[in-house]
């Protein structure tokens, strides 16, 4: 004969399927949606590159003191070009102005004694 407990505990595991099953049937009902992106238009890109007002973005350039690349500079032309005159670059990490490589090549740099390497 069983036991009193076992008795009483069948009802409980019923129950308790009946409530799973119950719960669970809301969510097989539910309906399944698509979104489809769709990008912006943009305006069509007829300016000449070296047009002053055009907008040129330098990419993001590697840091000396970080192994994450620095910000995306975005200037004019003009804005480019005036830099470049004076001899003059945006750093890497996009914040201050340094002395360009193209022009430390071209012009040298200033001897000033034995520390450079003049003698």
């Amino acid at each position: 004969m069983p036991s009193f407990w076992h008795m009483q505990r069948r009802p409980t595991l019923l129950w308790g399927a009946v409530c799973l099953l119950a719960l669970s049937s809301p969510a097989l009902a539910q309906l399944s949606t698509s979104v489809v992106p769709t990008l912006p238009s943009l305006a069509p890109h007829n300016k000449d590159p070296h047009d002053p007002d055009a907008r040129y973005c330098r990419p993001p350039q590697n840091q000396s003191d970080s192994r994450l690349p620095g910000p995306r500079v975005c200037k004019t032309n003009r804005e480019w070009d005036a830099l470049h005159a004076q001899g003059l670059d945006i750093s890497a990490d996009g914040r201050s102005t340094v002395t360009s490589e193209k022009y430390r090549t071209m012009h040298g740099r200033a001897c000033t004694g034995p520390q450079d390497g003049c003698y």
